[in-house]
């Protein structure tokens, strides 16, 4: 199929989402790939995911990754691997268009709302220390820019947002009793206004009560709230199992070397404060779900992303204080094994599964342009069993059953069967 891409074909299909499916800016941004063709796709989606791990750094760190530096070098591959290790369905939210430009993408934009905050504050603090401060139109345009689109990401993202800057506020304002630049409120008005686009949005309500094949379930009422909490807990841990261990082993090395050498922590006080509200909030946003749906799976994606760069900061800590021991090496090593190894398998389960998709979607059109309207598939060869939980299918469900009801639903057919093989 020949693409080429059209700005009024890609603001049609905009506005209709907006109206009748989905107002989240990741959805304009894969209409615009889409209409452009697959290689856009293809090229720019590693790209972003770098993108996403320097920004993790950034949050974590507080500066940029300097490339002659290794501890720095060191700290940006635990980034990536964090980035992977933390995903809910690395399948859908990083391999798959409309997936990763929903949810890693989107991720992107979000985070760098955060990481222009933390910037431009850090510049007005070396203005303030006689150092030169960079000052004009463009920190008011970056972060109302910003603060629109990171509004429009994600539903729990909003709430994350909001924590996060509330208690950079608090500090701020309260434990260093200075004032805030009026662009730090600007940029707040804008995501409030982003969200508030999203929120109100037709689409968000019609996609909330379809029955299609893979919406989360409405909740309803205060007890559906409540008894959806241990289930939303134990789906993000599901997804957290390597950088929940990293950040466990981290945590009691840095509690065991303070209470042996409290004097060492002082100059780190700031980012250990940093890590846990990156955590706590990570926890927030999860439990946010609660308000509208369960289960939040991949929509995920931003808190467990704020987790691990949580744990990124407590490895910070940890390779920056001589006196905490032991030193992380064998800590580390372990993990980067484990976590190669889970990275290395859902791109092969990724591939295998594309591969059998795209030949089932063939076979279906095939059939359906024959006149079937019942239609009867090949079965899927299943994917790694040793990490799949990581996986875009969930294994409480039917994989075939989950595929087969969304793939009858999108291409118009009775009904799709699994075909029987004899032994």
């Amino acid at each position: 199929m020949e693409h080429r891409f059209s700005l009024s074909l890609v603001w049609e299909r905009c506005v209709a989402s907006y109206m009748s499916w989905n107002p989240r800016i990741g959805e304009y941004l894969a209409f615009a790939v889409a209409t452009a063709g697959k290689w856009l796709f293809i090229l720019l989606n590693p790209f972003v995911q770098v993108c996403l791990a320097l920004m993790m750094f950034y949050l974590a760190s507080g500066r940029r990754v300097d490339p002659r530096s290794w501890p720095d070098v060191r700290l940006f591959g635990l980034a990536l691997l964090l980035l992977f290790t933390c995903t809910a369905r690395p399948g859908v939210t990083i391999y798959w268009l409309s997936g990763a430009t929903n949810y890693s993408w989107g991720a992107a934009l979000w985070l760098g709302f955060l990481c222009l905050y933390r910037g431009l504050l850090e510049n007005r603090e070396n203005g303030e220390k006689g150092k030169p401060a960079k000052k004009g139109f463009g920190q008011w345009a970056g972060v109302v820019v910003l603060g629109l689109l990171a509004g429009m990401t994600n539903e729990n993202n909003i709430p994350g947002t909001w924590l996060l800057l509330g208690a950079l506020f608090v500090f701020v304002r309260l434990v260093r009793k200075e004032k805030l630049p009026l662009w730090f409120y600007a940029g707040v008005a804008a995501q409030v206004a982003g969200s508030l686009c999203m929120l109100l949005a037709p689409g968000l309500s019609a996609r909330m009560h379809s029955a299609t094949p893979g919406c989360a379930e409405p909740l309803s009422g205060v007890w559906d709230r409540w008894e959806a909490v241990p289930a939303l807990l134990l789906r993000m841990h599901e997804y957290l199992v390597l950088p929940l261990l990293l950040g466990a082993v981290a945590a009691w090395m840095l509690w065991r070397s303070f209470r042996r050498n409290r004097n060492a922590f002082r100059p780190w006080k700031i980012f250990i404060g940093t890590a846990a509200a990156y955590i706590l909030t990570a926890y927030a946003m999860a439990l946010s779900f609660a308000a509208a749906v369960v289960p939040a799976d991949h929509a995920m994606f931003s808190a467990t992303l704020l987790f691990g760069i949580g744990v990124l900061a407590l490895l910070r800590v940890w390779y920056g204080i001589p006196a905490a021991e032991p030193r992380p090496r064998m800590t580390v090593a372990v993990f980067l094994a484990l976590s190669g190894i889970c990275v290395l398998s859902t791109l092969h389960d990724h591939l295998l599964l594309f591969r059998q998709h795209e030949k089932r979607v063939r076979l279906i059109l095939e059939q359906k342009k024959a006149g079937f309207r019942e239609i009867v598939v090949p079965p899927l060869v299943p994917p790694s069993p040793w990490c799949s939980f990581i996986f875009w299918v969930d294994l409480s469900q039917n994989p075939e059953d989950y595929v087969n009801r969304g793939a009858a639903v999108y291409y118009g057919v009775r009904k799709i069967f699994i075909e029987k093989l004899e032994n």
